[in-house]
C-alpha cells in the first residue's frame, strides 16, 4: 500500500525508501559477496552506458542494495556506500517543492543512466546524496527467505540532529519509530521508517559532519556469533574488535566490510518494531 505525506503543507508524492546505493568495483565478487555469501537475490539488472557501469539490484530480506559496479578500472574510485533513493510519484512536483525549500540538487529532474525512469539527487540537510527516482516498478519482490531476517536499518552520522529528522520527516514523510540513548558515550540514536524500511541517526555532542554521512547498513540474523563463524568460513574477514555487546546492552553485534569497503553490521536483537 502506497502512504503520501505532506511536504511544507502540501502532499509529497514520495512512496517509498526504496534502496541503498554502493559505488561497486568488479561485479563477480560483489556478487560472490551479497548473493552467494550472505544469501541475497538479484532483483534486477540494467546498464549506464556512458560509464560503462552494470547497475545490479540486490534483495536481501525484504531491503534492496543497488550495487554501481564500475566496469572501467579506472573509475573505480571513491567505492562503497554513496546515496539513498526514495520512489516518487511526482518527481518534477518534489523537485520543486525540495528546491524551494533551499536544498541544491546536481540537476534538474533527467532520464536514469540505465534509461529506465528519471531521477535527480539531492543533499539533505547532513550532507547525505539523496536520489529521488520515477519509475513504473519498485523492483522489489516478496521477503527473500535465508540467514539474513531482516533489512534491519541504514545508517546515518546526523552532527545536526534536529536538521536531520526535520528533513525524513517533514520532508521525506518518515515516521519516528524508536529513539534510544547510550548513556556512557552520550550517543542518542533515533530510528525513522517507512514501513519495513529504516534509516538510524546517530548522534553525539559537538559532533563534527562527516563525509559520506552514510555509515553502515545493518542486517539482522538469528545469532551473531554463529554468523561470523560462518562468515569467517567463507572467507570475510571480522573487523577488529568484533563480535562484541551491542552499546545498548541488546543482543550482540558484529561487523564486515564488502569488497567496496562499505562497512556491514550484523546484530541479533529483536525487530525495532518488537523493543
Amino acid at each position: 500500500m502506497q502512504c503520501h505525506y505532506r511536504l511544507q503543507e502540501e502532499k509529497t508524492m514520495i512512496t517509498e525508501l526504496n534502496h541503498v546505493g554502493i559505488v561497486a568495483g568488479a561485479v563477480e565478487e560483489n556478487l560472490n559477496f551479497y548473493v552467494d555469501i550472505l544469501g541475497g537475490k538479484v532483483v534486477n539488472e540494467g546498464y549506464i552506458e556512458a560509464s560503462n557501469t552494470k547497475c545490479i539490484y540486490v534483495q536481501l530480506a525484504s531491503g534492496i542494495i543497488e550495487l554501481l559496479c564500475r566496469g572501467n578500472e579506472k573509475d573505480r574510485v571513491n567505492l562503497g556506500l554513496n546515496h539513498v533513493c526514495f520512489l516518487t510519484d511526482d518527481l518534477d512536483g518534489d523537485y520543486e517543492k525540495l528546491l524551494a525549500a533551499g536544498f541544491v540538487f546536481t540537476s534538474p529532474p533527467k532520464v536514469a543512466g540505465s534509461g529506465d525512469g528519471r531521477l535527480t539527487f539531492l543533499t539533505d540537510s547532513i550532507g547525505t546524496r539523496v536520489e529521488l527516482i520515477q519509475r513504473d516498478q519498485s523492483y522489489k519482490n516478496p521477503k527473500v527467505e535465508g540467514r539474513i531476517l531482516s533489512f534491519d536499518h541504514i545508517s546515518l552520522s546526523a552532527h545536526d540532529l534536529q536538521a536531520a529528522e526535520s528533513f525524513y520527516t517533514e520532508k521525506m514523510g518518515m515516521k519516528e519509530l524508536k529513539r534510544m540513548r547510550v548513556d556512557a558515550t552520550d550517543l542518542t540514536m533515533v530510528y525513522l521508517n517507512y514501513g519495513e524500511d529504516v534509516i538510524e541517526l546517530l548522534n553525539r555532542p559537538n559532533q563534527q559532519p562527516v563525509s559520506p554521512p552514510i555509515g553502515h547498513i545493518a542486517l539482522r540474523v538469528d545469532n551473531v556469533d554463529e554468523m561470523g563463524e560462518y562468515l569467517a568460513s567463507r572467507g570475510v574477514e571480522i573487523l577488529q574488535g568484533f563480535p562484541k555487546q551491542a552499546g545498548t546492552g541488546i543482543g550482540r553485534i558484529t561487523m564486515v566490510k564488502d569488497p567496496n569497503g562499505a562497512r556491514i553490521e550484523f546484530v541479533d536483537r529483536k525487530d525495532l518494531r518488537e523493543l
